[in-house]
This record gives structure tokens, C-alpha cells and sequence, in this order.
């Protein structure tokens, strides 16, 4: 009898792998849902969206998109966890959910790195460093001259306690020891108005909220978040560039799986992404006026950033006792 049980032990552990590696080997064979964690029509559902339109071509399968939103992406996020590890179920990652949650909060229905398996950055929405167009403040170093004379009285704009606009400026105090205090609005919308009005002195925002307003004249750009100028505003200094070596700080989304996921799989979705990211057609659709970064990369460039994002805003959230709302 215990050679019968050992024998069909030994059959089923054989049986599996074979299995996983058939079903990796034909995928995709049926319907692929990309998880959104935040509403439609926002920028990382545009993302989604234009990526599994590419993906119906090049993977020839039908990928939806769909919108699980709730508590700061955390729901979308720990859907996709918890989901089968079959490349069927996938997750538009983000660093609010995947990065800026786990470093506020230890006691989230997930773990950043365990439970999930990375497939491939996407693209990234710097975050552009503003000052009112009546601002006498011309570049960084003048507004590190201006913060000093005015001896704890400058202060900043941003759209939420923890946002990723928020951190970058605790970020940018934290490397310089400029002191300048933190006004909170609710919302991208009021926190641009207030710096057009010149109700604040400076402002980090996301390049898709203060680009029509450095277009325009109506606010001055000083310093691009990325590690590279972006090509909408060529003339406009990374922030490392103007003094800050190793700054970066941008709204980056990526592709992920449930963990445990086949690396077949995994291999197969990133080569469609990196063959997308090089389309330019495709990079027209996801960029048209040059305002995004595209990213892309293998899924192990993947995984060692997301672990150097969480040690980054991890100590920015330590170092400035930020709370979650």
C-alpha cells in the first residue's frame, strides 16, 4: 500500500511541472485581464488600455482591462495577489499601491516583493519642479538662496499626505535642508491653481498637471524629476543636473503578475511589452505630446527597482514621521 501511495505521489509531482510548462508553452490560450487599481480614464487606465491593445496583436488573444478601485490602489493590488499564478489575471503596477503604501503602512493585505511577480516597467510621468511665472526664482539654486532668506517662511503645494508629489518634496528638503512647509489641497487641481495664484512659493507636480501651465506661461518649470530631460521640455534641467545627484522621483507604472507565476509566461508578456514601448506608433498613443518616459526592460530590472523605490520612500517616510490619512 505505501508503495502504491509513493508511486502515485511520484506520478503527480512528475505530472505537474509538465503541466505548468504545457499550459506556459500555449499561452495565451483564452482571455487576459490586466487589473486597474485606480478609475477609468486616468492616466494609469490609459496606460492599461493602449497595452492590451497591443498585446491582442502581437499575442493574438483578447486582453481587457478592468477597474478594481479602492483605498489608494490597494485593492486592485491585493486582488491580483491573491489571484492564480496562470498569466491570466494581471496587474497594472504602480508606485502608489506597489511602492508609497507599503512604505506607509506595514500592515497591508500584501508584501511589495513576495507577493507578486514582476514582468516589466512601462512608462513614468516625471514630476516637474514649479514655481509661479511672477516667481523671481530662476533655477534650483535660486530657489535654495530664496528658501534661505526667508528663514522658515517658504512653503509648498501638494495633492495629499503620502502622493507621490509629496514625497518628492520631503525627498528634495531632505538632500538639501531647505526648509519649507508642506500645504496640503485636495486634490492635483487645487495644489497647481494655488501655485499659478503664487499662494505657495514651489511645487512638485506630475508633468501631466503642470505641463498646459508651463506651455502657457502661467507657471515655470526649474527642474524635470527623472533621471533624464524629458523631450517636451528639453531646456528644463533634471533635478540631479541642477544639484541633487541621484534624484528621481516619477509616477512609473509596470506589469505584474501573481506570485509564483511561470517565467515562459512572464518572458512572453515581457517581450510584447519591449516590442510595444519600441512601436512608434504605439509610443505616439501612449505619448503624444512627449510628456511621458518610455521604460520597459527585463522583469529581473523590473523586480531590483521596485526593491530600490521601497528603500527610498521608505526612509523619506521614516525621516519625516509621515502618517497615512
Amino acid at each position: 500500500m505505501k508503495a502504491l501511495r509513493r508511486l502515485v505521489c511520484g506520478f503527480a509531482a512528475a505530472v505537474l511541472p509538465l503541466a505548468a510548462f504545457g499550459q506556459a508553452d500555449s499561452y495565451p490560450s483564452k482571455v487576459v485581464k490586466i487589473v486597474v487599481p485606480y478609475p477609468a480614464g486616468g492616466y494609469y487606465d490609459r496606460v492599461a488600455r493602449i497595452i492590451a491593445d497591443t498585446f491582442k496583436t502581437s499575442l493574438k488573444q483578447t486582453f481587457i482591462v478592468e477597474n478594481r478601485v479602492g483605498a489608494n490602489g490597494v485593492i486592485g493590488a491585493s486582488y491580483v495577489a491573491k489571484s492564480a499564478p496562470d498569466g491570466y489575471t494581471l496587474l497594472l503596477a504602480a508606485i502608489g499601491p506597489n511602492v508609497i503604501s507599503p512604505a506607509l503602512s506595514a500592515n497591508l493585505p500584501y508584501d511589495p516583493v513576495r507577493d507578486f511577480t514582476p514582468v516589466s516597467l512601462l512608462v513614468s510621468a516625471p514630476n516637474v519642479l514649479v514655481v509661479p511665472a511672477t516667481s523671481k526664482v530662476n533655477s534650483l539654486s535660486d530657489l535654495r538662496e530664496t528658501v534661505k532668506t526667508m528663514k522658515g517662511r517658504a512653503n509648498y503645494a501638494h495633492n495629499g499626505v503620502g502622493s507621490s508629489v509629496h514625497l518628492a518634496m520631503e525627498l528634495m528638503k531632505g538632500a538639501t535642508g531647505m526648509q519649507i512647509e508642506a500645504i496640503p489641497y485636495k486634490g492635483s487641481a487645487p495644489a497647481v491653481t494655488a501655485v499659478m495664484a503664487g499662494e505657495v512659493d514651489v511645487s512638485f507636480g506630475s508633468v501631466l498637471d503642470v505641463l498646459p501651465a508651463v506651455q502657457t506661461g502661467k507657471l515655470r518649470a526649474i527642474g524635470v524629476g527623472s533621471t533624464t530631460r524629458l523631450s517636451v521640455l528639453p531646456n528644463v534641467p533634471t533635478v540631479a543636473e541642477a544639484g541633487i545627484p541621484g534624484f528621481d522621483s516619477t509616477a512609473w507604472s509596470g506589469l505584474i503578475a501573481p506570485p509564483g507565476t511561470p517565467a515562459a509566461i512572464v518572458n512572453t508578456l515581457n517581450a510584447a511589452v519591449n516590442a510595444a514601448l519600441t512601436d512608434p506608433a504605439t509610443i505616439k498613443r501612449l505619448s503624444p505630446g512627449g510628456e511621458l518616459q518610455m521604460l520597459g526592460g527585463s522583469p529581473d530590472k523590473f523586480a531590483d527597482y521596485i526593491k530600490s523605490e521601497l528603500v527610498k520612500w521608505r526612509k523619506v517616510v521614516k525621516d519625516n514621521a509621515i502618517k497615512a490619512e
